[in-house]
C-alpha cells in the first residue's frame, strides 16, 4: 500500500547531532530534506575504487571466497590492485590485437631479418622496398626487372623490390615494415603469456569480493550519514541545529520514541506546493513481489493508489496465457525448486524473484491444464486430461448448443465431415475422429472450437481488466462508468457482427438477439453517460472525452496478443514434435529438445514482454498517474 508523508521540522541542541543521526539511520524512516542551497557531495574516492573493483571482479569466474575480516585500508589496496590489474589487461589486450593485425598485414612478406636487409642495402647498393596491389589491377601493371613477386593474400598481390633507386607506381601502395613477422610472433607469445599472467592475478582476487563489499557498505553509511548531516542548517550562533524530514504516517509513533533522552524536538509543518513529496510504499509477501514489477516501469504518484498486486495477477494470469502450456510450467517450477535448493540464503530481491518464478510456473501449470496443453503434445478427447480441461467442457457445451438448433455451424461441419452427421451429442461430434491425408485421424470441430474460445477469453479479459482499472479510479474520473457500460455492451454486440457463437450464448445465459439488442444500446448509452460525465465532472474539457471510444476499443483489441502469442508458441511445439517424430528416435529428440528450448525462450521472453506491457500501458491508462519520486530514507545498508 502507499501510505502517506508527513513534513516534520526537527530543532536540537548540537551537542546531540551526532546521536540524532546515528539513530535516524538505524531506525531507517526518515527521509532528511536539506536546507536551501546545501547540495549532496560527491562520493568518496575510496566508495569509488570499491565500486569500480567490484564491477571488475563481478565478470570474473567466482570462486571460494573469503571469510568475514576487517581492514579499511587493506581493502583499498586490494581494490586498487585489481583495478590496476584490469586496466593492465586492457592494455596488453589492444596491444595484442595491434600485433595480430600487423602479422596479417605483414604475414605475406614472409620471414625475414631487418638486420639482413640493411646488410643488402648497404653492400649491395640497392634499396629493398614492399608494396602490395589490388589482385584485379595486375593486368595493367608493367613488367619491371627489379619487382619480385611474393605472393596473394585476401584479393592482394604482394612485390619487393630490389633496385638501385625507388620504384614509384600509381597502381601500387608501399608497404613500411617496423617489425618481421617472426619479430610479431614472438612479442605476441610474450605478450599472451603476460596477459594470461595478469588475469590469472586477477582470478585469484575474486576470493576478496565479500571483504570488498563489506567494506563499501561500511564507506557508503558513512557517506549517507554525512550528506545527511550536511544538509543541517545551524541558526543561533551554532549552538542549535535544525532540518526538516519526510516521515511516513505510520511511523509517527516510533519516531517521537526514537528522539526519547535527546535534547531534539520534532514539529509537523505544511507541506508546501514547490516540495516534491516522495512515495512511501510499504508492501509484505507476495505484495512486496508485485512492487518489484511495478517499479520496473514508473514509480506511483503519492495520491496514486497501489497497484503491486494488481499487477502481480494479472501478469500472473497473462504470462500463462501467453506459454499456454502446463509441461514448460513444470520446467519453471523445476528451476525456482532448484534455485531455492542450491541459494538457500538469498534473501531481498533474490528472494522474491524465487517466489515471482514459483508463481508464474504454478500459473503456467494450471493454465496448460486447463487448455489442455503439455509440451504440444495432441491429447485424445477421450483422454482424461481432456475431459478435466475448461476448453474441452466448453467446447462440448458449444457443440451441443449448434447440434439442437441444427443450425447454419452445424450443417456447415457436417457437409466439411460427412462422418460427424451420426453424432447424437455434443461430446460425439467432438470425440469422432476424421481422417486426414497428413496427420491421420484429426478432431476439426473440437480444434476449431477451442480456438474461437481461447480467441473469446483473451478479449473477455481484455474487458474485464480494463473494466476494474475504469471502476479503480471513478472517484477521479467519472466517465469510466460510461466506458465501462460501453466495453460490456460491445462485448454483447460484436459477436452479431462476425458471426460468431460468443460463450454467453453456448452457455445458456443470454440468446443471440438479446445480446445484439441489448449490446448495442449499451453502446450509446456508454458513449452517451462518458461524454455526459466528463462535461460535469471537467466542464469544458469533458468534450473531448467522446474521442476516448477509440482509445478504449484500441486498448480491449489488444488484448488479442495474449491469444496470438499462445498459438504461435502451441503451433511451434507441435510442428517440432511432428519434425522429431518423422526423422526418427536419436536425431528426432536432438531436434525436439532443441525446438522446444527454442520456443520455451522466445514465449518467456513474449510472456515477460507482453503480460507486463497489458499492464504498463493498457491498465496503467485508466488508474495510474505515476511520475512519483520513491521514499530514500537515511538508513543503514546490510549486505
Amino acid at each position: 500500500m502507499i501510505v502517506d508523508v508527513k513534513k516534520y521540522l526537527f530543532i536540537g541542541v548540537k551537542e546531540d547531532i551526532e546521536h540524532f543521526f546515528e539513530r535516524a539511520q538505524q531506525k531507517g524512516f526518515l527521509e532528511f530534506i536539506p536546507a536551501n542551497g546545501k547540495k549532496a557531495f560527491q562520493f568518496t574516492p575510496a566508495i569509488d575504487c570499491l565500486t569500480q573493483a567490484l564491477r571488475i571482479l563481478r565478470k570474473q569466474p567466482l570462486g571460494k571466497m573469503e571469510e568475514k575480516r576487517e581492514g579499511r585500508e587493506d581493502a583499498l589496496r586490494i581494490a586498487e590492485e585489481v583495478i590496476t590489474l584490469k586496466a593492465e589487461a586492457e592494455t596488453i589486450a589492444e596491444q595484442i590485437r595491434v600485433i595480430q593485425a600487423d602479422i596479417v598485414r605483414v604475414g605475406p612478406l614472409g620471414d625475414f631479418q631487418l638486420e639482413d636487409l640493411s646488410f643488402i642495402e648497404e653492400h649491395g647498393h640497392r634499396t629493398i622496398r614492399f608494396f602490395c596491389m589490388k589482385s584485379a589491377k595486375r593486368d595493367e601493371m608493367k613488367d619491371h626487372d627489379e619487382l619480385l613477386y611474393l605472393g596473394t593474400e585476401y584479393d592482394l598481390d604482394y612485390y619487393m623490390s630490389l633496385s638501385k633507386s625507388p620504384i614509384r607506381s600509381p597502381l601500387m601502395m608501399e608497404m613500411k615494415i617496423d617489425l618481421p613477422v617472426g619479430a610479431l610472433r614472438e612479442k605476441l607469445r610474450a605478450l599472451e603469456k603476460h596477459l594470461h599472467k595478469t588475469e590469472s592475478q586477477l582470478k585469484k582476487l575474486v576470493k576478496e569480493m565479500n571483504f570488498l563489499h563489506e567494506v563499501l557498505i561500511e564507506e557508503l553509511n558513512g557517506y549517507h550519514l554525512a550528506v545527511a548531516k550536511n544538509g543541517v542548517a545551524y541558526p543561533s550562533e551554532n549552538s542549535l541545529f535544525v532540518i526538516e524530514a519526510w516521515v511516513p504516517k505510520n511511523k509517527v509513533h516510533s519516531l517521537f520514541a526514537m528522539l526519547q533522552g535527546m535534547a531534539v524536538h520534532a514539529e509537523a509543518i505544511v507541506t508546501e506546493k514547490s516540495d516534491r513529496v516522495p512515495t512511501y510504499m510499504e508492501n509484505k509477501g507476495l505484495g512486496k513481489v508485485g512492487e518489484d514489477l511495478v517499479h520496473i516501469y514508473d514509480t506511483p504518484a503519492t495520491d496514486d493508489k497501489d497497484p503491486s498486486r494488481w499487477v502481480l495477477w494479472s501478469f500472473c494470469l497473462f504470462f500463462a496465457m501467453i506459454i499456454a502450456d502446463a509441461g514448460y510450467g513444470l520446467l519453471f517450477l523445476a528451476l525456482a525448486i532448484f534455485v531455492k535448493i542450491k541459494v538457500p540464503h538469498l534473501k531481498g530481491s533474490g528472494q522474491r524473484f524465487i517466489k515471482l518464478l514459483g508463481l508464474l510456473s504454478i500459473s503456467c501449470i494450471i493454465w496448460g491444464a486447463l487448455t489442455t496443453s503439455y509440451f504440444g503434445i495432441s491429447i485424445l478427447p477421450s483422454n482424461i486430461l481432456s475431459r478435466i480441461s475448461m476448453v474441452s467442457y466448453l467446447a462440448e457445451k458449444k457443440a451441443d448448443y449448434h447440434l439442437s438448433r441444427q443450425d447454419k455451424v452445424y450443417k456447415d461441419f457436417i457437409h466439411d465431415y460427412p462422418e460427424l452427421a451420426t453424432a447424437k451429442t455434443g461430446q460425439e461430434i467432438l470425440q469422432t475422429p476424421v481422417h486426414g491425408k497428413k496427420k491421420g485421424d484429426t478432431y476439426p470441430i473440437l480444434e476449431d472450437f477451442s480456438s474461437s474460445i481461447l480467441l473469446e477469453l483473451s478479449l473477455l479479459i481484455g474487458v474485464l481488466h480494463i473494466g476494474l482499472s475504469l471502476i479503480r479510479y471513478l472517484g477521479r474520473n467519472w466517465a469510466g462508468l460510461g466506458w465501462v457500460i460501453f466495453m460490456a455492451g460491445g462485448y454483447f454486440y460484436f459477436p452479431s457482427i462476425v458471426q460468431a457463437t460468443s460463450l454467453l450464448n453456448f452457455m445458456g445465459w443470454i440468446s443471440p438477439t438479446m445480446a445484439t439488442d441489448i449490446g448495442i444500446q449499451m453502446i450509446y448509452i456508454g458513449i452517451a453517460l462518458a461524454s455526459t460525465l466528463a462535461i460535469v465532472q471537467k466542464r469544458f474539457k469533458g468534450l473531448t472525452e467522446v474521442m476516448n471510444v477509440i482509445a478504449v476499443f484500441a486498448d480491449v483489441l489488444s488484448y488479442l496478443r495474449l491469444y496470438a502469442l499462445s498459438l504461435a508458441a502451441t503451433i511451434m511445439a507441435d510442428t517440432f514434435n511432428e519434425i522429431g517424430v518423422e526423422i526418427g528416435l536419436a536425431l528426432g529428440v536432438v531436434v525436439i529438445l532443441a525446438g522446444h528450448s527454442v520456443n520455451l525462450l522466445l514465449g518467456t521472453m513474449g510472456g515477460v514482454i507482453h503480460g507486463l506491457r497489458l499492464n504498463f500501458i493498457e491498465w496503467y491508462h485508466y488508474s495510474f498517474e505515476g511520475g512519483g519520486r520513491l521514499f530514500a530514507p537515511l538508513q543503514k545498508l546490510k549486505r
